[in-house]
């Protein structure tokens, strides 16, 4: 009790416009040494075992007072040091067993806190600390739901809008926020079942919600010209929600739209194998999808050879050692029938040499042709798949 009492006390001279200058910093040197206190309480320090008595005393004070929401309110104000200690609180509040549900309860009554720690996010010197926030608080799907419902889940479009940042660190801490949001951290052994089928349900609805928004935002990172790290843990991120069991009506209505498809495609032609194995996993769904639609079988059509050289060079490839080889002979049916099909229309209607449909894989030395249908305004120009560099 005596942590929390002397930190709302510390915490009120310090916000207090008043106060003066050295009864600040006296101030603010107190609350960093309360909340490193709490913290030690929480986590101990490796040679004691940590006093569960003490815990529930502090969880509890914790529970009942103003001083989490005031520090998460303030922690654009509180410098380097205590932003580290309230993370660290808070993160230990948010997953530990016996205690989560009060921090979940809090945090609901307290509605305003995410937002407030993802506008924040921004600021260099609490990125962090509020990121680890942010992230164990999403994992639970209460306050899931109550992003998800506030502002048609705007804190999910303000962590997309900072993989726009330049400085690749805070891209990427961005980004485990919003894989964390979207996947809930699938191979974290301390998350449920239960919770993360609740947050795939609640994730899946979301998705269906916001479909068309998400994925424009979404593909604004697939650029062939743009960074290759983001665009990398965008592949991965669409390969996820794509693949995963909730999202299945998600996945068929995706896969079933040409624009979809064509975006991925160019993406196997940029000279990064990272980026070529991702934009195969995604390629993959599309491709093994037994019930393509007539305009997907249509851009597949005129690319059977490259896809083909482009399938040989993945089975070669000794620094993939074979990883996609079941995947390889699932999708070696599938270009079996789309060649037989193929066959099958060239005796219905013979394809002309200029191809009605563009080669969205590209062909050197040719302008592929251009499909009226799909009022393409841009193909892809340069070297053929099997050109593309092997390292």
């Amino acid at each position: 009790a005596e942590y929390v009492a002397s930190s709302e006390r510390a915490l009120a001279v310090v916000l207090d416009a008043k106060a003066e200058e050295p009864k600040k910093t006296k101030s603010n040197d107190k609350l960093e040494r309360m909340l490193k206190e709490m913290k030690f309480i929480f986590y101990g320090d490796g040679d004691k075992p940590v006093d569960t008595n003490k815990v529930t005393k502090l969880i509890r004070e914790l529970r009942t007072t103003q001083l989490t929401a005031n520090l998460v309110m303030n922690i654009e104000k509180l410098g380097f040091e205590i932003p580290k200690s309230v993370a660290k609180i808070l993160t230990y509040w948010l997953h530990d067993k016996g205690s989560y549900n009060d921090a979940i309860t809090y945090f609901e009554r307290h509605r305003q806190l995410i937002p407030h720690l993802v506008n924040n996010f921004e600021k260099e010197e609490i990125a962090l600390p509020c990121s680890e926030i942010v992230k164990e608080a999403l994992v639970h799907p209460r306050l899931l739901k109550i992003a998800f419902d506030t502002n048609d889940g705007e804190v999910v479009y303000k962590i997309l809008a900072y993989l726009k940042n330049k400085d690749v660190a805070f891209a990427s801490e961005a980004y485990t926020m919003l894989d964390s949001i979207i996947n809930c951290r699938q191979k974290d052994p301390n998350i449920s079942s239960d919770m993360q089928k609740e947050h795939q349900k609640l994730v899946a609805k979301w998705l269906d919600a916001n479909y068309e928004k998400f994925w424009k935002r979404i593909h604004a990172f697939l650029d062939p010209k743009g960074s290759h790290l983001i665009m990398e843990q965008m592949l991965k991120l669409v390969y996820q929600v794509l693949k995963t069991h909730r999202n299945y009506n998600i996945m068929m209505k995706y896969i079933n739209e040409p624009e979809n498809l064509k975006i991925v495609m160019k993406l196997l032609r940029v000279q990064n194998k990272k980026i070529q194995v991702m934009a195969f996993n995604v390629f993959k769904i599309f491709f093994a999808n037994p019930e393509k639609n007539e305009k997907i079988v249509d851009i597949l059509l005129p690319n059977l050879e490259r896809i083909h050289k482009f399938l040989k060079l993945l089975g070669e490839d000794d620094d993939l050692e074979g990883k996609f080889e079941d995947d390889l002979q699932v999708l070696q049916e599938q270009l079996d029938e789309l060649k037989k099909l193929k066959k099958t229309r060239q005796k219905e209607e013979p394809i002309s040499k200029s191809l009605t449909v563009p080669s969205y894989l590209g062909e050197e030395g040719k302008q592929p042709a251009r499909n009226p249908v799909d009022q393409i305004t841009e193909e892809v120009k340069g070297a053929t798949l099997e050109e593309a560099p092997k390292t």
